[in-house]
């Protein structure tokens, strides 16, 4: 019975991890746009620092609101108006 109990808490502990494995996985190809997508907007160059800052930052809010950013990015997936938009709403929501 005990080794029953312990391979069902094993089971859902690995499928946790595949499903956040997969969630980070489209939050770091949605960062990763959203990073482009701020300096074709702006029309800047941004220093190495700055893009691993702005995406560590996105990586927090996206692990965080994925439901909404991911829906977001898989909605708008190549353009950077309408991403940034629907991001921009997902903050005034709040």
């Amino acid at each position: 019975m005990r080794k029953l109990v312990l391979l069902m808490i094993l089971l859902h502990l690995g499928l946790f991890v595949s499903c956040q494995d997969v969630i980070e996985k489209k939050c770091i190809a949605a960062c990763d746009q959203f990073v482009s997508c701020t300096q074709k907007v702006m029309k800047i160059e941004l220093a190495p620092e700055a893009i691993k800052t702005g995406h560590t930052s996105c990586l927090n809010g996206c692990t965080t609101y994925n439901s909404e950013i991911l829906q977001c990015f898989e909605q708008e997936p190549t353009s950077c108006q309408g991403f940034g938009e629907c991001v921009i709403q997902i903050g005034t929501l709040e």
